[in-house]
């Protein structure tokens, strides 16, 4: 089977037209090319696509069949051509965005979909990892964006820009004993195994560790899990977790010692080292729009 791009566009415009010389003047061609290419298609088919016998031409139920399927791969094929002249340009073929976990933004989903809408062709990668993972993941180039907790000190080969900062809540499942209380102090907290976000490489600076007695997870789904069924209490920012207090299945735990709702401050970095292409640069403009507290 040898059919063409051409022969196909021949048959979908003849079959939308309803006569081969309506299918020429919309492909600007001769209409003796148009009928030439349609029966050449239905040669290499081994079907009659259309029935002739009337004064225009009807699809076959074959043809009906086929015209679905014709239709779909010349719909393939325009986003084939707008991707590598998207790419030509300079547009890259894929992005990735490091999140760490303490920093999950609740805007993101929105920013991602502004972002799909101005570039579909690019392919978009999101990790989510924990403390200590993000820098490593901009530095080798595996990731061109992040957003990460506020940095401690500054890197001369990494760019930075504060975009606010996030409420972050302290949770207990609703069967724990710091439920009951649900006002704690320093003491209760230490006297309580803490389920702690932390990176895959061990390079965690742990600012949210208050108690001794520890379990680590670099996922925030699994926090949230183990949380839930008693385990232990943990730190989380209040997005991530709200709909679980609002549901009963997590208890807000209120410190005494803190008169508001801690934050954590939120930053949008990237490396100097590794340009940013056309659509890395609109991403990164559009995480900057976003307003925190």
């Amino acid at each position: 089977m040898q059919f063409s791009l051409e022969q196909l566009r021949a048959f979908v415009s003849a079959a939308e037209t309803g006569s081969f010389s309506a299918a020429a003047r919309r492909l600007g061609k001769a209409q003796s090319v148009v009928s030439t290419a349609v029966s050449n298609l239905e040669t290499d088919f081994h079907l009659m696509l259309f029935d002739r016998s009337g004064k225009k031409p009807r699809l076959t139920p074959a043809g009906e069949a086929l015209l679905i399927k014709a239709r779909r791969i010349l719909a393939h094929c325009g986003e084939l051509q707008v991707a590598a002249d998207s790419f030509q340009q300079g547009i890259e073929p894929k992005l990735t965005l490091v999140v760490e976990s303490m920093a999950m933004l609740p805007a993101l989903s929105d920013v991602l979909q502004q972002f799909e809408a101005r570039f579909p062709e690019v392919e978009v990668e999101i990790l989510t990892v924990g403390t200590g993972d993000v820098l490593k993941l901009l530095k080798e180039g595996r990731a061109q964006l992040a957003l990460m907790v506020q940095l401690s000190f500054l890197h001369p080969d990494i760019i930075v820009h504060g975009l606010g900062q996030v409420d972050v809540w302290c949770v207990a499942g609703c069967e724990h004993p710091l439920a009951v209380q649900r006002h704690v102090d320093w003491d209760d907290l230490r006297q309580h195994r803490q389920i702690l976000l932390t990176g895959r490489y061990g390079q965690d600076s742990e600012v949210w560790r208050v108690s001794d007695s520890i379990w680590r997870t670099e996922h925030i789904l699994s926090a949230i899990e183990l949380t839930q069924r008693g385990i232990g209490w943990t730190v989380l920012p209040a997005d991530t977790v709200k709909d679980k207090v609002q549901a009963g299945t997590l208890i807000q735990l209120q410190p005494q010692f803190e008169a508001q709702v801690w934050k954590q401050p939120v930053d949008l970095a990237w490396s100097s080292q590794h340009a940013l292409g056309p659509a890395g640069r609109d991403l990164c403009t559009l995480l900057k729009n976003v307003r925190l507290s």
